[in-house]
């Protein structure tokens, strides 16, 4: 009796730790402390990769829009951290809430890109040994040395093709938002250039606009660099103001916000 009462006392205290861990509103960079913390936990109490993978399960099968980015993030990148390190141990079921919760981002988030900050953390910290797919950057280090790396061989290479090609499929989404959002600013310059030259000056409402939309640009830009670089995929040339002519600043064009990109589809209903 008093084994149980003690192993029940533990069960609960573990489960409180866990909620800690998940709801702590943890930075990126305590999540090397926060993965360790993890790690000691699980070789110490056979409890905790069961309990942490139910909590990741509550808070991801319940995804919201309204959910910030940032607790998606930490969660996506825990998730795939614990399954890589094997701390999560059922991995068909981490890896189908896995798949499950990218498939939500990829099919909801494809105009917005609300989780794109999300997607390219995940990418950078799990996508050598979960997508199978080496950066840019790597990729041609290894070429060049002509060397093999060793990986971790957690997934089959039909599986870590399904996870390589949704994020290429939402990849593809920024590349298409990105064309479409300097399309849009290219040709907002190109009126403020010509309204300058007739009159002389450019009303505020439109200094702001430009100033707005090239924040906006700046910022996708950035991140769809970024996680093309990391899935090894290229981005197409952005024509500069000089080049571009009013029809192809048309960023309601389909040839124009089409070009260059391809869509992957990809089916979401299993893993």
């Amino acid at each position: 009796k008093q084994w149980y009462q003690r192993r029940v006392a533990i069960t609960a205290g573990i489960e409180e730790v866990v909620n800690a861990i998940c709801s702590a509103k943890l930075k990126m960079q305590d999540m090397n402390c926060a993965i360790h913390l993890c790690s000691l936990l699980h070789r110490r109490y056979s409890d905790f990769s069961l309990l942490l993978l139910k909590t990741l399960q509550h808070a991801l099968n319940n995804l919201h829009k309204d959910d910030k980015v940032s607790r998606v993030r930490i969660e996506l990148r825990l998730l795939g951290q614990m399954l890589v390190l094997g701390i999560i141990t059922d991995q068909k079921e981490g890896f189908t809430l896995l798949h499950n919760t990218l498939c939500k981002i990829v099919e909801n988030d494809k105009d917005k890109l609300e989780f794109l900050p999300a997607m390219v953390s995940f990418v950078k910290h799990c996508g050598v040994d979960i997508l199978g797919v080496q950066s840019t950057k790597n990729r041609q280090l290894i070429e060049q040395h002509n060397i093999t790396v060793p990986a971790i061989k957690i997934l089959s290479k039909d599986k870590q093709q399904i996870f390589a090609d949704l994020l290429k499929e939402y990849s593809s989404a920024v590349i298409l938002s990105l064309v479409r959002l300097h399309n849009k600013l290219m040709k907002c310059l190109k009126h403020n250039k010509k309204t300058l030259l007739m009159k002389g000056e450019i009303s505020a409402e439109k200094i702001e606009l430009s100033e707005k939309l090239a924040a906006q640009h700046s910022k996708l830009l950035m991140n769809a660099t970024t996680l093309a670089e990391l899935l090894d995929i290229i981005i197409p040339d952005l024509p500069n103001l000089q080049a571009l002519d009013d029809d192809e600043m048309d960023c309601n064009s389909p040839a124009n916000a089409n070009s260059d990109v391809s869509v992957v589809g990809m089916s979401c209903d299993k893993f």
